[in-house]
Order: structure tokens, then sequence, then C-alpha cells
């Protein structure tokens, strides 16, 4: 009840109790006055005057308090009216409140019906009053949030409030909005919890920067998870493919491979198609080692270095996007995969619907393609650095080995022989490949070139071991080389330790070259050189642990104190500005073992280089200056040029021979019976002399004697001079090569088994092998 009203109810109490004390009062004089006017003590008049007096006076104070009654009734009454119409006026002005609002105001009952909404909530959640009244708020609560509203509607019956609840509502159309809502208790006049009113603001815009942000740090995070997955592989093909695999997982996208080329204007090709993406490679002919050209594929943005997008592929003119097109993608990103301006390759993602890569999605995929491109380029410096030290290993092994076996003779020539005999089927077949298969490309016959030169660089090495301090043997196979050439080789070969590998301490060695034009050929053994080379040019890096430049540089003199008209010296020079050498290292410098670099050094690098100058009656000369730095020169005379160039001999097409090859290697046999055959030739191989000596005889006896014996030295039980003595017993005509890895020993010694009329090195040159047996089996037909 509230105050007026008590006060006003207190004020007509006291009004009754008032007016009943005064009727009493009145009633007790009355009865006094009539017992005195019967005792005789007052008259009459008196008697009246006595009890008319109190009543007029009584009914006076009456009237008066009912006029003050009346006057405050009219004030309370006027006072409610007043108050009545203030609340009118509240009511709807906070009718026009809720109707004017932006904000969603929204009542209903604990059970989550609906009872009021106000315009607000038609424009947020766009449907209308008479639409949203009486049905359930799950209405617009999307089906993944449905437990919000119980849980809601426990704590409001609790008389609990819910303040700024941040959460995702359905639209009238589908779409799903971000709202923030306050959601309090709606009581009765009782006090009596009744349902809940609601407030709900539409947050989206303000979500969307935190969405974005978001979205950034999971690309972030993505990128962090690659770049560590990339980090613990170490080969590019696993790289490029968790690579994919992640981007088709988490990005997502529906088609994603990685194309590379290794020179630029040749065509790419796939070296990684993601796991998911590997059922629709084929479809769009874009599976591992597919060929991409760039020229018709409008790739030469890309290529250029920019990141291509294109929102809708479908019609497109290039073959490259009609194929992802048919294959029902419609939007593609090609990003590309480059270091240092140079690209060498392109990342290639695709999805199904049309404009659906953002320009955030665009963004990280360009970052992703640089990670990748700086992976990738790392992972060649890494297998560069990999190989330029087992190279380096290998060739400290080797002469070591050298050294070992320029003591240790007859273990050198067991050790050549079978290095000799492992080389040779892979030589073999490598020549052959080279002059028969037209089918090869231009990238594998490099390959087998390169692998033909390996071969024939450890088959000399093999031949070196017994020569390292020899003076050069005539036998010495030579070849005219352009030094110019091989400087570049060897520059190209040891990149990695004069350039990436220091940059990488923060040091730069700057490479100059200052090659003569039109240099001189000089005859040389090619891979000894290179070997030699090699050395002094990894020799200068070390001397420059700070940086420094290193020159290279060709040159023709003609020396001093020389006689007129004398051939021209061909120089070259390895000159650093590294920290240079006293004199007395200077002096020692050629020596065996002698080192200035500790437990890094063998010191049988320059002892190497001196042994190829003897051997190539080459000059070594050596300036230094302690601080500023070292010039390393080789200079080789071109006389043997004119002396060498003879018109190569002209091979014709042998006639078809049947041929008896004798050897205890399997592998050799096989890879020589299949090129003699891929010649023409009948032959018959056989494992063993003992063997040998066997189906040479049985073949006289049935008259089908052999034109030809080919035949390893060193077998077990019987050897090859065993096998030549008996083939020359019984057909004295018959030519008997000898294919030995001691080959080269033999002939460089003269030496010439008895029966024997040739000796051939392994691993073999077909050339040469063909030769032979022409000019042999001619010489035995003129005999007869």
């Amino acid at each position: 009840m509230s105050a007026p009203r008590k006060a006003n109810s207190a004020a007509q109490y006291a009004l009754v109790a008032g007016t009943i004390g005064l009727l009493a009062g009145l009633s007790v004089l009355t009865g006094w006055v009539f017992s005195a006017e019967r005792r005789g003590v007052l008259g009459l008049e008196q008697s009246i005057a006595l009890v008319a007096l109190p009543a007029v006076l009584v009914f006076a104070a009456l009237a008066w308090v009912s006029a003050v009654q009346l006057r405050r009734m009219d004030a309370e009454r006027a006072r409610a009216q007043r108050a009545l119409s203030a609340l009118r006026d509240s009511q709807e002005l906070l009718q026009g409140i809720v109707e004017s609002s932006d904000d969603a105001i929204i009542s209903k009952t604990l059970k989550g019906i609906i009872t009021s909404w106000n315009p607000g909530a038609q424009r947020l959640f766009g449907h209308t009053a008479q639409q949203a009244i009486g049905q359930p708020m799950l209405m617009i609560i999307p089906p993944e949030r449905a437990t919000e509203e119980p849980a809601i509607l426990s704590r409001i019956a609790r008389g609990e409030r819910v303040d700024h609840f941040e959460t995702v509502r359905v639209r009238a159309d589908g779409t799903r909005i971000d709202i923030s809502a306050t959601i309090s208790p709606l009581k009765d006049a009782d006090g009596r919890i009744i349902g809940a009113s609601k407030i709900a603001r539409d947050i989206t815009e303000r979500k969307a920067p935190e969405g974005k942000l978001q979205a950034q740090l999971a690309r972030l995070r993505l990128l962090e998870q690659i770049t560590r997955a990339i980090g613990e592989r170490q080969d590019l093909h696993s790289i490029f493919r968790v690579a994919i695999h992640s981007l088709e997982e988490h990005l997502p996208i529906d088609f994603g491979c990685i194309a590379l080329h290794e020179v630029a204007g040749q065509p790419l090709e796939v070296a990684s198609v993601g796991t998911r993406s590997q059922a629709l490679a084929p479809e769009l002919a874009l599976a591992e080692h597919a060929q991409i050209r760039s020229d018709e594929n409008g790739l030469g943005r890309c290529l250029r270095g920019e990141l291509v997008y294109e929102p809708d592929i479908w019609g497109s003119s290039f073959p490259l996007a009609g194929r992802l097109a048919r294959g029902g993608l419609r939007s593609l990103v090609i990003a590309p995969l480059g270091v240092r301006n140079s690209v060498f390759g392109i990342m290639i993602a695709a999805r199904r619907e049309r404009a659906s890569f953002t320009s955030a999605d665009c963004e990280f995929l360009r970052q992703l393609s640089e990670h990748l491109a700086l992976a990738a380029h790392q992972m060649k410096l890494h297998s560069a650095l990999q190989q330029a030290y087992e190279d380096l290993r290998q060739s400290q092994q080797t002469v070591m080995q050298q050294e070992r076996l320029r003591a240790l003779g007859q273990m050198a020539s067991g050790i050549a022989h079978d290095i000799n005999n492992a080389l040779s089927p892979a030589s073999i077949y490598a020549q052959s490949l080279l002059e028969r298969d037209e089918t090869l490309s231009e990238s594998a016959r490099e390959s087998l070139r390169v692998i033909h030169r390996a071969i024939d660089d450890v088959g000399q090495t093999v031949s070196r071991m017994r020569m390292f301090y020899r003076q050069r043997e005539p036998q010495l196979a030579l070849a005219p080389l352009d030094l110019n050439d091989l400087l570049q080789q060897v520059a190209q070969l040891t990149r990695a330790r004069w350039s990436d590998i220091p940059q990488e301490r923060g040091i730069v060695i700057d490479l100059k070259t200052d090659l003569a034009p039109d240099l001189p050929r000089i005859m040389g053994a090619e891979s000894e050189i290179r070997d030699a080379l090699t050395n002094l040019l990894l020799n200068a890096v070390d001397a420059m642990p700070e940086g420094g430049t290193l020159t290279l540089r060709t040159g023709v003199s003609n020396g001093t104190g020389r006689e007129a008209g004398a051939a021209p010296q061909v120089r070259v020079e390895i000159r650093d500005t590294g920290v240079g050498m006293t004199e007395a290292v200077r002096s020692r410098c050629l020596e065996p073992f002698f080192t200035t670099k500790g437990e890094r050094g063998t010191g049988l690098g320059l002892a190497m280089v001196y042994g190829m100058v003897q051997r190539h009656s080459a000059e070594l000369e050596i300036e230094s200056e302690l601080g500023a730095g070292t010039t390393m020169r080789v200079v080789f005379p071109t006389a043997w040029l004119r002396d060498a160039q003879q018109p190569a001999p002209c091979v014709r097409a042998p006639r078809r021979l049947r041929i008896l090859l004798v050897d205890d290697d399997p592998l050799l046999l096989k890879s020589l019976q299949d090129v003699l055959e891929s010649d023409g030739h009948s032959v018959l191989a056989v494992d063993g002399g003992r063997r040998g000596i066997d189906e040479f005889f049985a073949a006289r006896k049935r008259a089908e004697g052999f034109e030809a014996v080919i035949t390893d030295l060193g077998m077990p039980n019987v050897d090859g001079r065993t096998v030549a003595a008996a083939v020359k017993s019984a057909a004295p005509d018959t030519p008997v090569v000898l294919l030995t890895g001691w080959g080269q020993r033999m002939r460089g010694e003269g030496e010439l088994p008895d029966h024997v009329d040739r000796v051939l090195s392994k691993p073999p040159r077909l050339p040469e092998l063909r030769a032979a047996l022409e000019e042999l089996v001619e010489r035995g037909s003129r005999t007869h």
C-alpha cells in the first residue's frame, strides 16, 4: 500500500474515534442534566441549554472535520489522476522507445514462446511481429546452438540476468548474424517471474574485423604448421606433398599441384599433386611428370613473379584453364615459386565455386609460395652442400688412397680391377643408350653424358692410383680441352662453397672472371685437370674467412727465355685476396700431408695438383704475400695439340661375327653381350675361364667356331692367359682380346701377354672395342 493511502486511512480512523468520543461525552452530559432536573437542582431551560450547547459544538466539529476530509479526498483524487496520466504518458513514451529502437526488443514466456516483437526485431531478424508472436525462440536459433535457449530460460527462472551474451542467430533469409543480447526476468504485480525480456543488437560489423583477425591468425598458424612440417623433411618431393596436402585439408582447396622447370622457357613439369587431388589429376592431364607449356597457357605473368587469380575460368581460351574448368573447377590461383627474381616453378590452387578465393586467401598463397620457394632453394643448397662435402670427402679419400696405393702396388692393382669391373656395365649401357636411343630427351641425354663422364673420371682416377707422382707416360689418354670451359664448370660446381655457404654467415665472396677469348686448346686429361682446379679454388675460398675477391683468369703467353717461334703457353690463374702465405709456408705447401688447416685439412690437395702438373709437363707458379692474398698459376704447353691432332680412324660398320665372351662378372657379361648383339653379332657369354675353354672346343667340334674371343684376365681357377693360350693352340688365327681392369697399367708398362692380340681397359669404350674387333678380324682375313 502506498504512503499517501496509508496516511489517508490513518486520518479517517482518527476522525471516527473523535466523533465517537464526542458523542459519548454528549450522552454522559445529557444523562447528568436530566438527572439534575428531576432532583430539582436545575430548571428545564437550564437543562436544555446545557444539553443543546455541547451538541451544537459536536455537530459543528463534525461538519468541519467532514469538510476537511472532503477537501483532502479531492486533492488525493487529483493527485491520482495526475499519476495515472503520468503513467499513461510514461507507457506511451516507453512504447515509443521500444517501437523506435534500432535494437531488437522481444519478450517471451518461460517456455520460450515469443509474446512481443518490436520493429527493431523485424529489421534485425527479418520476421514480422505477426509471424513471430506465438512462435518459439528456436525459430531464430541455429540448430547447433539450440542448447543455448534452455540454459538461458533456466537462469531467468532463477531470477538471474544475462548480460551482453554474444552469439549467432539466423535471419528469415537463412543468413547468420552476430548479436549481443541482454535478457532480464519479467515479473507480475505480485513479484512472480512470468517471462523474460530480451534486447538484442547486431554486432556483425564489429565482429567482422575480429573474424578477419581470427582468420588471419588461423592462416598464420597454418603457415607456421606447414613451415614446421617442411622443415622436418629432407627431400623436395615430400616438402611439396605436405604443403599441398595441408592446403587441401585446412584452406581448403579442391585441387592443388606444383610444377617446376629447370630452364626458363622450357615446359613446366608437374612435380607433386595433392593427396586428394590425385583422383582428379588424370582427368585434368596434370598427373605427376605431366608437361605444362607456359607459352600457350598464359603463364607469362606468373613466371615473371606475379600471382595470378582468375575468379571464373569457365570459357577460358587457355588449355590449362579449360582443362580445369572441364573438371568442374571454377576459380584458380597460380602462385610463382622463385628466389632472387628467378622463378623456377608454380603452385596451382583451384576451387569448384567461382570467385571463392578472397584477397586474404590469395595473400596466404603468395606467402606460402615464398616459403616453399625458399625451402626448395635451401634444399637445393643443402643438397649441393652435401654433394660438395661428399665430393670433397671422396676426393680426399681418393687422394689418400692414391698415396697408400703408391706403397701398396699389388693391392692397388686388385682394387683397380674390381672398380673397373663394377663400372663397366654402367659405362657400357650409358654409351649404348647415347648411341642408339633416339627417343631420349635432351635432358636425359645430358644426364647420360654426365654419368658417362663421371664413370670415365672414376676410371681415370683408378688409373692414376699408381701414377700419383710419376712423370706423364706416353699412353696417358689425352683430349683437346678448352680451359675456359673447364674453369667455368669448376666455378659452377663449387658455387655452394664460394657463394651460398659464406652468405649464410654474412660473408660475401665476389667472383670475377677474366677469360681470354679464342684461347688455344691444350691436350690433357679432363678429369685430372678439373679435380686440380677444384682443389685450387676451394683452397682460395678457405683462405678468405672474412670474404674477399676470387678471380679466375686465363691467358696466353710465350713465356720468358723461350726460343723464338716456340709454341705459346696457356695459363690459368686462381687468385684470392685472403690471408696469404709466409715464405716458409709457401716453400712447403706442395709437400704431402703438410697443411695449415688443422684437423680440417689432409695436406694432400696441393700434392695432387702438383702430381697433375707433372703428368701434363706443365708448370705450377705460386705468388703469395702475407695479408695480401695468393695467386696459383698453372701453365700448360700447347705443343701437344699439334702432335695429337690426327684424324680419327674411320670404323666401318662391322660384319656379323660369332664372338665368345668370357668373364666372371655376370653384370658385365650381360651388358657387353647386349651391346654386341645390338651391333648384329652372335655372342655366347660364359662364366669363368674353364667354361670358356670348354665352349670354344665344343663349338669347333660342331664346326661352329668363333671368329673372335673376348676374355677377362683375372678369373678364379683359370685366368685369361690360360684361355688365350688354349684358343691359340687350337685356332692360331682367332683374335683374342683381353678386356681387363688392369688394362691401362698393362698398356702403360708395355705388357702384352702371350697369345693375346689386343689389351683393352675396363670400363670399355665401345668405339675402341668395335675398332679393335674390326681391325683384328680384318687382319685375320688377310692372312688366309
